[in-house]
Parts: C-alpha cells; sequence; structure tokens
C-alpha cells in the first residue's frame, strides 16, 4: 500500500483524485494506470450525444447559406471578416428571419456557439466523471498533437468531433493508423488547406475551368501547410534531417486528399474524398525513398514509413516525457520510451506503459505545473462541483488562457511552465480559487479533508498547517486551490 504512489498516479498520470481514489489505487497503482490502457467498447454518453462528423462537415457551408455568403467568402476567416471590414459597408450586416439586422460576426457565433458549447461541456464532463484519467490524459495529449483549432472558424464544428472519432479510436492502437486517419479527418484537411492543393502537373492544374469559378479562385497550386506539418510537428520534428524539397514532395504525393461537399457528400459519410484529377501524378522521392504507387496510395505509403521512422519515435518519445514527466525531459525515459515504441512498430500501449515503468516518471515532488483546463477538471474532480455548463467553461477557461478547441497554433497549447505561470494567469486562477471558495462558505466543509483526500503525502505541511489555520472554511478550501502542490502534478 502507498498512498504517495497512488497520489502520483492519480495526479501526474491522471486528471486529480476524486474522494476515495487514493485509497483505491493504493495497492497498485502501476497497475492501475496500466489497466486503463485497453480501447473503448463504447463512447461516454457525453459524447455520444454529439453530432456525428458527417453531420458537422456541412455546417459551414449551411451557414454560408444562410447568410447569402456561399461563394463570396470560400473560407470563415474571409466571411467573419466581413462583419469588422470597414470597407465593405454593404456587407457589414445580414438579416435575421425576423427582419432584424444582424452582423455577419453574430450571425456566426449564434448559429455556431450553441453546439461549440455543447462540445466543450461533453468533453468536460467525460474527463470529471472518466474512471479512466489516463486514457483521458493521453487523448487530450493526442488531441494536442494533432491539434486541429477552431480559431479558424472554418471548423468549429468539427473540432471536438476530431478528438472522438479520430484520437480516441486509436490511443491504444498504433500509432500510424492514429496519423492517417487525422489525415483523413475533414477538420485537419480544412484546417490545414489540404482540400485546396492540386499538384503542379495534375489534371485540374491543366484544365482550371472544370473547377466552380470560386473554387478556381482559390484552388491555385500546391498547399504545403500539411506537409510540413506532418514533417515537423506530427512525425520527425524539426532538425530531424528532412528538407523542404522533403516538405514540397509530401505535400505532392498528398494533394487529392480533400473532403465531399455538402452537396456531394454520401449520406451517413465518409467525409473524406480522394480527388484524382488534382493530384500530382507520378513517382516522388521522399527522404531518399522513392514511392512508385499513384493515388491515394502513394500518400498511404508515404504516411506509414514516416510514422514508423526512428526520429519519429524519439520525438513523439521526447514530447511524451515531457508532457508527463518534467518541462526537461529525462533523456532515459525518453530513450526508454522511444526504444518501446520502435520495438513495438508504434504501439502507442506499449509505449504508453514504458511511461509508466520509467522511475523517472515516479519522483514524489511535482514537476509539471497544470495548464488551466487540467486545473478546473482536478478541482471539480476534488470538490464533486461545481457543475459548469459549456457556456461557463468557455468563459473560465479564455480569461485563463486556454479557450478549449482554440490552440493558437498547429503546434497546440504550449506544455512547459513558463507558459503558464505569467503574473496575469495566475492572479486568474487566484480569482477561480476565491470565487468558487466563497460559494462554498456556507457549506458543511472540511478543507484539510478535501486537500488531503486529493493530494494524500503530497500535501506539504506548511501547506496543511494553513488550511487548517485558516479563518473560515472558504478560506481554507482557496488556500488549497492555490497552493503550489495543487497547481501541479
Amino acid at each position: 500500500m502507498s498512498l504517495e504512489l497512488a497520489a502520483i498516479a492519480a495526479n501526474r498520470f491522471g486528471l486529480g483524485a476524486r474522494p476515495g481514489d487514493l485509497a483505491a489505487i493504493a495497492g497498485d497503482p502501476r497497475g492501475w494506470l496500466l489497466a486503463q490502457l485497453r480501447p473503448e467498447t463504447g463512447l461516454p454518453a457525453t459524447l455520444r450525444a454529439l453530432p456525428s462528423t458527417a453531420q458537422a462537415a456541412g455546417e459551414f457551408t449551411r451557414w454560408l447559406t444562410s447568410i447569402g455568403l456561399t461563394g463570396k467568402a470560400g473560407k470563415a476567416g474571409e466571411a467573419v471578416a466581413l462583419s469588422r471590414d470597414a470597407r465593405k459597408p454593404d456587407a457589414m450586416a445580414v438579416t435575421t428571419d425576423g427582419g432584424q439586422p444582424l452582423s455577419v460576426e453574430k450571425s456566426y457565433v449564434r448559429y455556431f456557439w450553441p453546439a461549440y458549447a455543447a462540445g466543450v461541456e461533453a468533453r468536460f464532463q467525460t474527463g470529471v466523471a472518466s474512471e479512466r484519467p489516463f486514457f483521458e490524459r493521453l487523448s487530450r495529449f493526442w488531441a494536442n498533437h494533432f491539434t486541429v483549432s477552431a480559431a479558424k472558424a472554418d471548423i468549429i464544428a468539427l473540432t471536438p468531433l476530431f478528438e472522438r472519432d479520430v484520437v480516441r479510436a486509436h490511443v491504444c492502437g498504433r500509432f500510424e493508423d492514429m496519423l492517417l486517419a487525422s489525415c483523413h479527418h475533414p477538420a485537419m484537411l480544412i484546417y490545414l488547406d489540404n482540400y485546396l492543393s492540386i499538384g503542379p502537373r495534375s489534371f485540374l492544374a491543366g484544365h482550371p475551368g472544370f473547377l466552380p469559378p470560386y473554387l478556381r479562385e482559390r484552388m491555385k497550386g500546391l498547399n504545403e501547410n500539411l506537409g510540413r506539418e506532418i514533417l515537423e510537428l506530427h512525425t520527425l520534428g524539426v532538425r530531424s534531417g528532412y528538407t523542404q524539397a522533403d516538405v514540397t514532395t509530401l505535400s505532392k504525393i498528398i494533394t487529392g486528399w480533400s473532403v465531399h461537399g455538402p452537396r456531394d457528400m454520401p449520406p451517413g459519410g465518409p467525409v473524406f474524398h480522394f480527388i484524382n484529377a488534382a493530384h500530382e501524378p507520378g513517382a516522388q522521392t521522399l527522404l531518399g525513398r522513392i514511392y512508385e504507387a499513384q493515388g491515394e496510395e502513394q500518400g498511404v505509403s508515404a504516411l506509414t514509413d514516416l510514422a514508423r521512422h526512428p526520429a519519429t519515435a524519439r520525438h513523439l518519445a521526447t514530447k511524451l516525457a515531457r508532457s508527463f514527466i518534467a518541462d526537461d525531459p529525462p533523456p532515459a525515459a525518453v530513450d526508454r520510451i522511444a526504444a518501446a515504441f520502435q520495438r513495438s512498430g508504434g504501439d502507442l500501449v506499449q509505449t504508453a506503459t514504458a511511461l509508466v515503468e520509467s522511475p523517472e516518471a515516479w519522483t514524489p515532488r511535482p514537476a509539471k505545473i497544470k495548464p488551466p483546463e487540467d486545473y478546473l477538471l482536478s478541482t471539480v474532480r476534488a470538490l464533486g462541483g461545481p457543475p459548469l455548463s459549456g457556456l461557463q467553461l468557455i468563459a473560465l477557461l479564455d480569461r485563463m488562457g486556454q479557450r478549449p478547441f482554440w490552440a493558437p497554433g498547429p503546434d497546440g497549447w504550449p506544455d512547459v511552465e513558463d507558459s503558464w505561470i505569467g503574473a496575469d494567469a495566475v492572479w486568474k486562477r487566484v480569482e477561480w480559487a476565491s470565487t468558487l471558495a466563497g460559494g462554498y462558505a456556507a457549506a458543511n466543509i472540511d478543507p484539510a479533508r478535501i486537500a488531503d483526500a486529493a493530494l494524500g503525502p503530497q500535501l506539504g505541511e506548511t501547506t496543511r498547517q494553513a488550511i487548517r489555520g485558516a479563518d473560515s472554511p472558504a478560506q481554507g478550501l482557496a488556500l488549497f486551490l492555490v497552493s503550489a502542490e495543487f497547481q501541479r502534478r
């Protein structure tokens, strides 16, 4: 029995301990974690209630159509920008059914915000209720690795579904399958513009008249966004030996990887659509290897090889060790995780097992700061509340600097302490803790008992005494929530 190891398992690998968790885990903390490394037999009800990817894929076009902008602003950034562009006063407003003027930006919020808030709430409540918090942490890790962000307005309806349908389905599978699934999902293809990419020698490049006029203006040639991020972020990592020529080649290899429009999509999907007329013909040489296969299979072969590359193993191992162990990943742990990845052919269960079995991951002193969403999650798990709606979560996390599904770029949310401990960010946490604790002031609570249940031996004696000596339960609870022990894991 080890309450100290149980606290590490629940807080460092999971989403925070709930009352009674540490005692239940203490008999076999490592075994508790490893038992969670199995595929889901069914989605949690909160996520199952969200729409399908096929249903959500056409929402942006339907919105454009509803405000009369189809073909005028082919991408969301341009459409939403119309409401802010004083040089286009005739595009400043659309008309609602009731005849009242409504800006394009307000129309966008009214159309998309309820579903976006539902996705935020579903994700959060899944984490709060989860009996497999290590699985949830891994899901969040891989979703951040393969970032798609609603900061690009076209995909706001798709971002919660990407994590559900791409990441969760492969957390306990093979990395190459997750990589391929990410590149087949409309959220990724639209976020990084691959659906607009045309091979320089493709049929459509030579015959642009076959494209509708609004697409002809946008599908002007090769787009390297997805090809670059696959190499730099998703597989090999920076400074791994690939060149700009490799970026261009991979981008050619995945030309034609596109999506069905809402009018031509088969009922119920799939949304992915390979357009051979946009694909760059001929053999391609990537990282010194020739890919003779044509069509979609050429891309599948190239991505599979990238997933199995030794540089990919090291890149992923470094990120896992940084996320779960320390901002400066211990080299021995990175070596161990990378070796497990390569030895198993990218089996993510074996890779996560190597992480759990790394001695460096079990050092008593917490080394990682919780990002805002994990801080809120661990708070709600520790207290058993309060219930938070999607709109409340969006507002809270936006104030703390981590609006859900809204990472600032394709590299995702940062995973090092310096990004989350600025003066303003820390003050926002103090504000949240004080407000929340004030709401519990009239409750019959024992903050010292709550702190012990959440942190066990990780709760320092100085902090424990401060909580016990507080002037009120509310003050004691606030001290616990802002303590260094609870802020870290």
